[in-house]
């Protein structure tokens, strides 16, 4: 079991050209007309999202393999876009305008250091980095983005919130049949069988999502990573220290935590409490849940190890 903790530890912090058949009838390569076609010379539109295709990830990969990903992942992204906007309902309006998504599988940009893709809400789109597969990991989780921070009515501000809720709805609300196709972006080579048999959807055949999160927020929970960097939901690598174990503030969480108080919260208190109030700041919980947020992240741990034990993921 120490093996098993090790390896999920490493795992975890590591954190118009021929088109050669791929085309089809309801989604087509167009030409760009916008000032940037140099750099993205073709759009592709779908009901929820318009691609800029990249000139050098097309060199990069080669024309025809690179068309005939995007068009193999957009029925599927079509379908987990939806499900987003449905488990938002009420908090967004009814029509959504499609989302721009730019590819730099190249990663020219500087937050490929750091990030497998953003939502940046100045220019308000979506840019995916280092390749298909972490493309389809990470796409639901910015669209979510997209709607809780551009569409919603009342956007949401604090990192906690948008992370927490983004991820909660990435890997928790949604099935997300992106992230399942390339199992969460992960190599199944270097997973420990143990990981693999708790969190496998036999079903599916495929990591389940919401179970991998519930793993690892059970091993931060744990103290497994003390002393260890992580990836926190302020969008910084911090290393996690006894303060932060013995009394976390919001912005030092994990992206597994906060999604996962994000659910238990959902769970508890209702999805219309937490969306209708993704607006407060998470250090004044206790006006909306009469608790203070260190109170609220005890009684998260304690949902935690319970849906870890339902579902049969046992770590020390």
């Amino acid at each position: 079991m120490q093996r098993t903790i090790a390896m999920l530890l490493a795992v975890l912090l590591l954190t118009v050209p021929r088109m050669g058949g791929a085309e089809r009838a309801e989604y087509r390569r167009e030409e760009n007309p916008g000032r940037n076609q140099d750099t993205y010379p073709y759009l592709v539109r779908t009901p929820s999202a318009i691609w800029h295709l990249a000139k050098s990830d097309m060199e990069l990969l080669g024309d025809g393999a690179y068309c005939e990903r995007l068009f193999s992942i957009l029925d599927d992204m079509e379908a987990d876009f939806a499900d987003a906007r449905a488990a938002l309902k009420g908090y967004i309006p009814e029509e959504i305008p499609p989302i721009d998504i730019y590819t730099d599988f190249c990663n020219k940009a500087e937050a490929s250091k750091t990030a497998d893709a953003f939502y940046r809400p100045l220019g308000n789109y979506i840019k995916v980095f280092n390749g298909w597969d972490t493309a389809c990991a990470a796409l639901l989780h910015e669209y979510a983005h997209y709607l809780t921070i551009h569409c919603a009515e009342k956007p949401i501000q604090y990192a906690f919130w948008r992370e927490g809720i983004a991820d909660y709805i990435s890997a928790y609300a949604c099935k997300n049949r992106l992230s399942r196709s390339v199992n969460l972006g992960l190599d199944l080579a270097v997973q420990p069988p143990e990981m693999l048999e708790m969190a496998w959807d036999k079903t599916e055949d495929c990591l389940n999502p919401k179970l991998v999160w519930l793993g690892y927020a059970l091993v931060f929970v744990r103290g497994y990573c003390n002393g260890q960097p992580y990836y926190a939901v302020k969008n910084e690598m911090v290393e996690r220290t006894e303060a932060i174990q013995n009394n976390p503030s919001p912005q030092d969480l994990s992206f597994y935590e906060a999604s996962g108080m994000a659910a238990y919260l959902a769970e508890t208190y209702g999805t219309d409490t937490v969306f209708g109030n993704w607006d407060l700041d998470p250090d004044r919980t206790e006006t909306v849940y009469g608790k203070a947020f260190h109170a609220l992240y005890h009684d998260w741990t304690v949902w935690n190890e319970e849906q870890c034990r339902l579902a049969g993921i046992m770590i020390p």
